[in-house]
């Protein structure tokens, strides 16, 4: 009995290796890839363009052959094609992106997270060490099944290979990325945009603002408590939205809107509609005190940065104020101008690109002290060439599961 027992135990590091070699094997790159982030000469991980990440990207394929192909018997190779590496790499890759969502990935005032390069995982050499292995536990699985080629095996094949090439297209792609913003000024061209580091580009075509349009909500009634100036409760129903002839109660008053000014001045004690730079909206109301039955009335506005906001004061306690409108949405009306001569018009809205020379063009920002006064449009540019690489490793992805449900179903029938 005894004798079987210790036929059964395995030393550690005793081939084949198992889950706690592979694990200790996982953190030895992650404490390697911290030291390298420490001690290094350079802030950032090695950072790979064209075309010396096509290069790369096609030694280490090839390389993978080789090893599958000529050292498929080594410990190493044979280690690496089985669960337990894949296992423990994915876990560690898992922590590694666990820790990237806890802590910002921006500039820390913890000198041990910008040491250790924690506020900018994605290309901190620990990461990148232990994706490493994982993407070569998971390129050589995929040849070693391509080459065991069968029906049965295409869905895992696409499975495999698809996750392979978006990962490796997200990795190798990183350094093309390209991502700028530009002001833009209505009624003046605008060629030059900037990177994160303010650097400026100049780009091959140019932007014309024609218009800088923003929708904004009503604005909103509030009961402030004169002491503290904050918003008092009212049930949960603290906000109203600011529309003529509506009656609204705020604890013990009633409050009745009987004028409202989108866009208004200011004369004497009294405001009335204009349509100018700066013009706030402002709205005359009455607000009675069912307690006493007494009647306050008067004007109040939320202000804009040409004209100070007016508040109406019941009583000593509270006083109605109305809200800066909010922004229901922002577009820029802008001509493309190319180096040939050509013009084209679009509108750019939130979430609603457009794509021109190999770049997607987003509305990112305006003066928002100005507000929807604004003539400065701020447009973001983003070009990633390797993005179709990934889309196409995605729909392999879809397209093996698809395949392995449909084989699946196939069996069942049979059955």
């Amino acid at each position: 009995m005894s004798e079987n027992k210790l036929k059964i135990q395995r030393n550690l590091w005793e081939s084949p290796w198992g889950y706690v070699e592979s694990f200790l094997i996982g953190f030895g790159l992650i404490v390697t890839g911290f030291f390298l982030e420490t001690f290094s000469a350079s802030s950032s991980s090695l950072e790979l363009v064209f075309p010396f990440n096509i290069l790369i990207l096609s030694i280490y394929i090839l390389l993978l052959f080789v090893l599958y192909k000529w050292f498929s018997t080594s410990v190493i190779v044979r280690w690496l094609t089985k669960v337990p590496a894949s296992i423990s790499s994915i876990v560690l890759v898992t922590l590694m992106v666990m820790i990237m969502g806890i802590i910002p990935q921006v500039t820390s005032e913890n000198n041990l997270i910008n040491n250790l390069g924690l506020n900018r995982i994605t290309s901190n050499w620990a990461f990148l060490l232990i994706l490493l292995q994982f993407l070569t536990c998971l390129g050589l699985i995929t040849i070693k099944r391509i080459f065991q080629f069968s029906w049965a095996n295409l869905g895992f094949i696409l499975n495999h290979l698809g996750l392979f090439i978006a990962l490796t297209a997200g990795v190798m792609g990183s350094g093309d990325l390209q991502r700028f913003s530009i002001n833009t000024f209505e009624g003046k061209p605008s060629w030059i945009a900037s990177d994160a580091q303010k650097k400026e580009i100049e780009l091959p075509f140019a932007f014309y603002l024609k218009d800088f349009i923003i929708d904004e909500y009503n604005p909103k009634l509030a009961l402030i408590d004169n002491s503290t100036g904050g918003i008092t409760n009212n049930n949960g129903n603290n906000l109203y939205l600011v529309e003529k002839g509506e009656n609204y109660v705020f604890n013990n008053f009633e409050v009745n809107i009987e004028k409202f000014f989108q866009s208004s001045g200011r004369i004497g004690e009294r405001y009335e509609p204009v349509n100018e730079l700066g013009a706030p909206p402002a709205a005359y109301i009455t607000v009675k005190n069912v307690k006493n039955d007494s009647i306050v009335s008067g004007w109040i506005s939320s202000g804009s940065f040409a004209h100070p906001y007016k508040a109406l004061k019941i009583n000593e306690e509270f006083s109605m104020v109305m809200t800066i409108p909010e922004i229901k949405k922002f577009s820029s009306e802008v001509d493309i101008l190319t180096q040939e001569g050509e013009r084209i018009s679009t509108v750019l809205e939130v979430n609603k690109p457009f794509s021109y020379g190999g770049y997607k063009i987003y509305q990112l920002s305006y003066d928002d002290k100005m507000g929807k006064w604004s003539d400065l449009s701020v447009l973001e540019l983003v070009k990633d060439p390797w993005l179709p690489v990934i889309y196409f490793g995605i729909f392999m992805m879809i397209a093996g599961a698809i395949y392995m449900f449909w084989m699946g179903s196939r069996i069942t029938n049979n059955q």
